[in-house]
């Protein structure tokens, strides 16, 4: 099941409650990585490196302007639910469903700006602090049966007093709302975007009358009319001084490739192409459908043609997929941005250059944990290529972050072994074994 409700349900029954008062910084962090990682068991996290790592530029735009105790920790829940929502500790989750409804950078930085400005304001935190009890492991179940949209998770979630009390944990007040929506596009705007992104985010998904009900972030966020009004009135000469060129790609590849067969997302795309052949998007959306259906020789020849900066990228990722290793490398070795570098890597890789892929990819490690799958080549690549140990500290810090524990535990104790014990290599992968350890 692509869910995995049933492993979500299970740390429901094993995780024992938390009895509360005052969260300090530290157990804010502590609570917050355990939901995550049973959120990682019980979800399907995102695979994809334009998304991962496009969006994670925009986090640490956003982030940049802020003052939070801890790093932010942005998760792609695959989902057709519109959602985000700002956990404790500084974890962040959204949905492919959100990414390819808001149509413009803008209006997805105004989103996430609005859940820093949770996360600033401590909004959930406070919130689980007047609560007798906590249970770590039932909130984690019902923020990713919201965010995949699970209607069974949550009527088996909902059958206690406990679960139904504590639903209201996850459901911001309208005072919460408006002082996110004040500090929100205030970060916007400091970060470079035009402030009335998530104003127009609202407005659209108000009267999208999507799958006939009210979206998930409408459930979670509360919305009143004065909050577009309030912003608009402050707001309304803001205006964006950050290139966003690149997120309508982004939005045509979530709303393609990211969505469930059958769709008719493809045929879109391919009619909208054959209307105007010059629109860049449209070309990218042709290339892309073409790719889904198997039709590489297609994809390239489209892609080849694109009239936008970001060609070089498009073309090259079209020809790894069409598995012409030298053609890619020769197209993606211009390109010194991270997604074209792991592309560059599978080129590397395909033409029977490990060392080269090795070397691109270890550019990209502080990726992983925003894209996982750098973290899994780097392990099988090393380990073909002798360095066993570092190969099994890849391939564990890869089932951390997907949230495969039993897999995790077992391959950063190899590493640990490899390594030996009292090396500096060793001591660090102890840590992330020591953070595995569920709360007390």
């Amino acid at each position: 099941m692509k869910h995995k409700c049933c492993i979500a349900v299970l740390f429901l029954v094993l995780s024992l409650p938390l009895a509360l008062s005052a969260l300090t910084t530290e157990e804010e962090k502590k609570y917050g990585k355990q939901m995550y990682l049973q959120i990682a068991g019980s979800a399907t996290i995102n695979n994809d490196p334009y998304i991962s790592i496009y969006l994670q530029g925009v986090k640490n735009r956003l982030e940049g302007v802020t003052s939070i105790p801890f790093p932010i920790t942005l998760t792609v829940i695959e989902s057709q639910t519109v959602n985000a929502f700002a956990s404790i500790g500084g974890y962040i989750y959204v949905t492919t469903g959100l990414i390819g409804f808001s149509e413009s950078e803008e209006e997805f930085a105004g989103v996430l700006a609005h859940e820093l400005a949770h996360i600033t304001r401590r909004h959930v935190a406070k919130r689980l602090e007047k609560e007798k009890y906590i249970n770590i492991g039932m909130l984690a179940t019902m923020l990713a049966a919201g965010l995949v949209g699970d209607s069974k998770a949550k009527e088996a979630m909902m059958v206690g007093g406990m679960a139904s009390a504590q639903t209201l944990s996850l459901k911001y007040s309208r005072e919460d709302e408006d002082e996110a929506d004040r500090l929100g596009a205030s970060v916007a705007d400091r970060a470079g975007y035009n402030a009335l992104g998530i104003a127009e985010f609202l407005k659209k998904l108000r009267t999208s009358g999507r799958d006939t009900a009210i979206p998930q972030y409408l459930l979670t966020h509360p919305y009143h009319e004065e909050r577009i009004i309030r912003i608009e009135g402050a707001w309304g000469r803001s205006k964006t001084r950050v290139d966003t060129s690149f997120y309508p790609f982004l939005s045509i590849r979530a709303n393609l490739l990211h969505r469930p067969p059958g769709a008719g997302t493809k045929e879109i795309w391919l009619n909208k192409y054959h209307k105007d052949m010059n629109d860049p998007t449209n070309a990218y959306g042709a290339s892309l459908a073409f790719m889904s259906a198997g039709d590489t020789g297609e994809s390239v020849k489209v892609a080849s043609k694109i009239q936008s900066p970001y060609r070089n990228l498009f073309l090259g990722e079209m020809l790894v997929n069409a598995r012409e290793w030298k053609e890619a490398a020769e197209v993606l070795e211009t390109q010194k941005d991270p997604i074209p570098m792991f592309f560059l890597a599978k080129a590397y890789e395909g033409n029977g250059k490990t060392e080269m892929a090795v070397s691109a990819l270890r550019s990209l490690v502080s990726y992983g944990p925003v894209f996982p799958e750098i973290y899994y080549k780097l392990g099988m690549l090393s380990g073909r290529t002798g360095k066993e140990a570092e190969g099994y500290e890849y391939l564990g810090r890869y089932y951390l972050e997907t949230g495969k524990r039993d897999l995790a535990k077992t391959n950063l104790e190899k590493a640990v072994s490899r390594y030996g014990m009292n090396s500096k290599e060793a001591q660090e992968v102890l840590k992330l074994l020591d953070g595995m350890k569920k709360p007390e």
